[in-house]
C-alpha cells in the first residue's frame, strides 16, 4: 500500500510534465552549499599550505622543492635586500592586480604542487617573463632609459641575477 500512495501524491500537468513540490529547507540548503563548492573548488590550492593572498614571503615560494637552487642564488644575491620572488614575478601595478597575478600564480603552481607534477626545472612562461620585466624596468628603469634598444631581456645579458641560473 505504500506504493500507492506514494503515487497518489505525484500530480501530472495536463501537458504530461510531472509536476513536483518545491525544494524544502534541507534541499536548498544542499542546493546552495553544493553551488559554492563547485565555485570554489579551484581555490583549493591556495588555501592548502597557507594563504598565497597575503604571504610574499620567499620562504613560502620554496615549499616547492623545484625551486630550493634558486631560492638559494636568490638568498646570496643583492636581490635578497630589496626584493622577495612576488616582487618580480607577481605585477605591481596595482592592488587589483597583484591579487589576480596571485590567484593565477596560485592556481597554476599549487595543482601541480599538489599532484606532484611540477616540471623540474620551472621554466618561465611569456606572462611570467613579461611580468618580470615589468618589474626589472620598474626598478631599474631610470638606469637603462638611454640604453638604444629595449628589445632584449634583462635576464639575456644579466644571468646571473637575481637567481643565478
Amino acid at each position: 500500500m505504500f506504493f500507492g500512495k506514494r503515487l497518489r501524491e505525484i500530480r501530472v500537468s495536463r501537458h504530461g510534465l510531472v509536476l513536483k513540490k518545491p525544494l524544502g529547507t534541507l534541499g536548498k540548503f544542499l542546493l546552495v552549499f553544493g553551488f559554492v563548492a563547485i565555485l570554489f573548488a579551484p581555490l583549493l590550492p591556495i588555501t592548502v599550505r597557507g594563504s598565497a593572498f597575503f604571504n610574499d614571503s620567499a620562504e613560502f615560494c620554496i615549499n616547492c622543492h623545484q625551486m630550493n637552487q634558486i631560492y638559494q642564488n636568490w638568498s646570496h644575491s643583492s636581490h635578497r635586500n630589496w626584493a622577495v620572488c612576488a616582487d618580480c614575478h607577481v605585477s605591481q601595478k596595482s592592488l587589483v592586480t597583484k591579487l589576480a597575478g596571485k590567484v593565477r600564480d596560485g592556481l597554476n603552481h599549487g595543482y601541480p604542487y599538489l599532484l606532484d607534477s611540477a616540471p623540474d626545472p620551472i621554466r618561465i612562461k611569456k606572462h611570467g617573463a613579461l611580468t618580470a620585466m615589468e618589474n626589472c624596468l620598474r626598478c631599474h628603469g631610470e638606469l637603462v632609459s638611454n640604453f638604444p634598444s629595449h628589445d632584449r631581456k634583462c635576464w639575456e645579458c644579466h644571468r646571473g641575477e637575481p637567481h643565478g641560473y
